[in-house]
């Protein structure tokens, strides 16, 4: 199987006499079989019985109407939109109803001469060096009688297709746990989290990867709304297993926010633009600019993400570059039908009947593949497999990980082991439960905000708050906060709830104090927190309880109490009459200050003050080790 692309258009296609020449006798006479009569012995008498039905408009009308109404479409299409190649990823992935037209031969070249050809397998010659096709002359009235197809469209729908998960699993005795999460409300709070995480120096990242370290993205996920796909007991053992705050980070340097700092660049630093951004607030045209500066950026390769597709960093495997695959898929968003339901697998369909399939390898032969050994798990021979494998899970990345977590795509998905996904057969897969932790996705909704972000609409309008009347939770002056709504309420703000309230019983948690200094603390604000109670219980912040407002102020009287003004260098000494002595010295006295710990006295030194005091004590004999 060839992965290098190359241009059908460059062979031209062969009349049916000339096709029919260019096959053996034994290959016509399989054709010749399904015609009525006796079946010619000679080739050139084999060729002009095909050639008399084949190019007779009422014989091959009544062959038209032998086809099924989904082989009509099939051929209509071939005719119409290929120039009569059967083009058996396009055809296949549009029309999956229908079988590819059989030859006289196998794919390794052996005679089938089992069944004879049914009327769709007698309207397609194959020859090896062109492959399947319909003839010029016979694609010509073919067209006179089969209308041109309409143009595909994505099918969309109104609820997400959570039922995908348990497809082919009826061995379980329980459906899989399937989750949707709402991204738009989202987005730019956690966009802004992450430039302020930056501006904070919190953001270490590779020296020569730029990737986050695990302890910045532990860090980041405390300050978004919405922490990451899997609920607050998805741990991070390594780096490789976040996502949202994983791809926050990257967008930020993709847009050119944020940038290595430093010679040794080990942390993020704002750039100008992203000090300008953090200044004026995120908006929903600086979201359009991430996904814009991600589609073009370099900066990763999203199907580096999936460490079991092994081969990668092959000096034989030739990848293409990922700005060229995420324009396809950008291209094929755009057919989403706004708010509403995408089946991911719909989606993949129309992708690669759309001919919008990004090439992963410019390699002729993939050197890609599964397990542990390249003999065994080579994705060279796989088929179908190939693409699912290998541009499937690519294009579930780039959905979920950066077109999902910018709010321009609301996702429907179980947990990676429980995934409809079947590899069949495919060595080195038979004992692992899935390929990558995207493999759960099974569907996805376009917002408004992806609309805007994708040039579908000129300018966005957020959501609406829900309206007054319609709460999903309810505020009690004790501080409970009541689910009254649980099937309406949405699994981010189930979340967001269970960080600021410690759970009572079902549906009921309490406001907690330290719930609330530890968000703030990580950097979410008590704004954040009073705008989400008011929109989910549709009360204003002035109409909650009188308790409750008490709660809160009482929170940012202590949030406001104490201040962080600078650090101190602690000196001590074994002699306790030095340190007295040294804060008396007329040159010291104005920096350092005598305190006492532990009953010994000790110096303090402002730390922006350390390199003076430090050249001042030695050149009064002394020298503070560390």
């Amino acid at each position: 199987m060839s992965y290098a692309t190359t241009d059908p258009e460059q062979v031209t296609l062969p009349r049916l006499a000339e096709s029919l020449t260019a096959m053996t006798a034994d290959d016509l006479k399989w054709y010749v079989g399904a015609l009525p009569g006796r079946t010619p012995t000679r080739k050139a008498d084999l060729v002009d019985a095909l050639c008399t039905y084949l190019l007779d408009p009422a014989q091959l009308r009544r062959f038209w109407a032998d086809l099924t109404a989904e082989q009509r479409e099939a051929v209509a299409d071939v005719v119409h939109h290929h120039g009569g190649r059967y083009e058996a990823d396009v055809i296949g992935a549009k029309y999956p109803g229908v079988a590819a037209p059989r030859t006289a031969r196998s794919a390794y070249g052996y005679s089938y001469h089992r069944q004879p050809p049914m009327t769709f397998d007698l309207l397609f010659c194959h020859l090896y060096d062109v492959g399947t096709f319909i003839a010029p002359d016979v694609a010509a009235l073919l067209r006179k009688m089969a209308p041109a197809p309409a143009p595909l469209t994505l099918p969309g729908r109104d609820e997400p297709p959570l039922e995908l998960a348990g497809a082919g699993q009826e061995w379980r005795d329980e459906p899989p746990e399937t989750f949707v999460t709402e991204t738009e409300r989202v987005a730019i709070h956690d966009l802004t989290a992450t430039l302020h995480l930056v501006h904070e120096g919190k953001a270490a990242i590779g020296a020569t990867t730029r990737l986050p370290s695990l302890g910045t993205l532990k860090q980041l996920r405390e300050r978004l709304l919405l922490g990451d796909y899997f609920g607050a007991d998805y741990t991070y053992d390594r780096a490789e297993d976040a996502i949202r705050p994983f791809a926050l980070l990257m967008l930020a340097q993709a847009a050119k926010w944020a940038a290595p700092d430093g010679a040794k660049g080990t942390r993020l630093a704002l750039t100008k633009s992203g000090q300008a951004l953090l200044a004026g607030g995120v908006t929903a045209r600086h979201v359009r600019q991430a996904w814009q500066g991600w589609v073009k950026t370099g900066l990763l390769d999203e199907l580096s993400r999936v460490r079991a597709i092994k081969g990668q960093g092959s000096k034989s495997v030739r990848l293409t570059k990922p700005a060229e695959r995420r324009e396809s898929l950008a291209t094929a968003l755009r057919a989403a039908p706004p708010g509403r339901w995408v089946a991911l697998d719909d989606f993949f369909r129309y992708v690669r009947a759309e001919r919008l399939s990004p090439a992963i390898e410019r390699n002729q032969y993939s050197g890609l593949y599964v397990g542990w050994s390249f003999e065994y798990g080579s994705l060279q021979y796989t088929g179908g497999d190939y693409w699912d494998v290998v541009v499937g899970t690519y294009l579930r990345a780039v959905l979920w990980e950066f077109a999902a977590t910018l709010g321009l795509i609301d996702v429907a998905y179980t947990l990676p082991e429980e995934s409809p996904r079947d590899f069949g057969d495919l060595y080195g897969m038979d004992d692992e439960p899935y390929l990558s932790r995207y493999d759960g996705l099974l569907g996805f909704r376009l917002t408004p905000l992806g609309a805007y972000a994708l040039g579908l609409t000129d300018e966005y309008t957020p959501p609406p708050a829900p309206a007054a009347g319609e709460p999903v939770l309810a505020l009690l002056p004790n501080l409970d906060v009541v689910v009254t709504d649980a099937r309406r309420l949405l699994p981010n703000d189930r979340i967001f709830l269970e960080r600021i309230g410690a759970p009572q019983s079902q549906d009921v948690y309490r406001l907690s104090r330290t719930h609330l200094l530890d968000l703030a603390e990580n950097g979410l604000g008590l704004d954040a927190v009073q705008d989400f109670l008011a929109r989910t219980t549709g009360r204003p912040v002035e109409g909650f309880p009188q308790p409750v407002r008490v709660f809160f102020a009482d929170v940012a009287q202590r949030l406001g109490a104490l201040r962080e003004t600078g650090r101190m260098v602690l000196i001590e000494s074994d002699d306790p009459y030095l340190a007295i002595e040294l804060s008396h010295d007329a040159t010291l006295r104005a920096t350092v200050r005598l305190a006492t710990i532990d009953d010994r006295p000790v110096l303090l030194v402002p730390e922006a003050q350390e390199a003076a005091v430090r050249r001042q004590l030695k050149k009064l004999g002394y020298v503070a080790r560390r």
